[in-house]
């Protein structure tokens, strides 16, 4: 259940069509309409959002963010928060602390930047639109991601896990070739890259674990 909301790749990042998921099955008015909302926000926010979503390949949907983060008003940053009463949808997390962007892939190859340098523990990637999202089996199956923990503090590792502290991270998806891979975009350094088939629409997915320092944020390609 997604409602539309562009999803706007930089021309050598994509070259695929997007899709959004199926429509609501929770009552109307119960969740957030995503197109509405933004064109709601006061004039100062909502112009900042449209030079923003200008250029920014992901947008985020805040329908589906697990009760424990909280999205930004632009819909292109992330933070934990500690648990809030939200609509218990069956789209949305709960234990995983994370969202997904609002838009999936089918075909195509894109490209995304996000910045995870105010972020001790985090998880990105992407994951099939049918992978479930209320118990802790999320990461157990169809879901390719890299992580980061500056403490150590997590029980067990389901991605790829980057030892070294970042600025940014780069994910490179090319569906049809049945590849995700992951640099370092300020570097130029490869991270890591996960080879399967897809057969299923994918959703770009993001986690800020349980610290108030954790936020991630999507960013236009070359952005400072």
């Amino acid at each position: 259940m997604f409602f539309q909301c562009p999803l706007i790749l930089t021309p050598e990042c994509s070259s695929s069509v997007q899709i959004s998921q199926p429509d609501p099955q929770t009552p109307s008015g119960a969740l957030i309409d995503v197109p509405r909302y933004l064109g709601n926000l006061p004039f100062r926010v909502w112009k900042k959002m449209r030079d923003i979503v200008q250029n920014t390949p992901v947008i985020l949907d805040p329908n589906t963010a697990s009760p424990y983060i909280v999205v930004s008003d632009d819909l292109t940053s992330v933070r934990y928060s500690g648990y809030r009463p939200v609509p218990d949808n069956p789209e949305r997390f709960y234990w995983n602390l994370c969202v997904l962007g609002s838009e999936g892939f089918n075909s195509g190859t894109h490209c995304w930047d996000v910045k995870v340098k105010q972020g001790k523990y985090w998880s990105l990637g992407v994951t099939t639109a049918s992978n479930q999202r209320k118990n802790f089996d999320f990461f157990k199956k169809d879901a390719w991601s890299v992580e980061y923990d500056e403490d150590d503090e997590l029980s067990e590792s389901f991605g790829f896990l980057v030892k070294q502290k970042l600025d940014r991270v780069r994910v490179n998806l090319d569906f049809d070739g049945g590849t995700v891979s992951f640099s370092d975009p300020v570097t130029n350094t490869h991270l890591h890259t996960f080879t399967t088939t897809f057969n299923e629409t994918l959703f770009p997915f993001f986690c800020c674990f349980n610290s108030s320092y954790s936020t991630l944020r999507i960013l236009a390609i070359n952005s400072q």
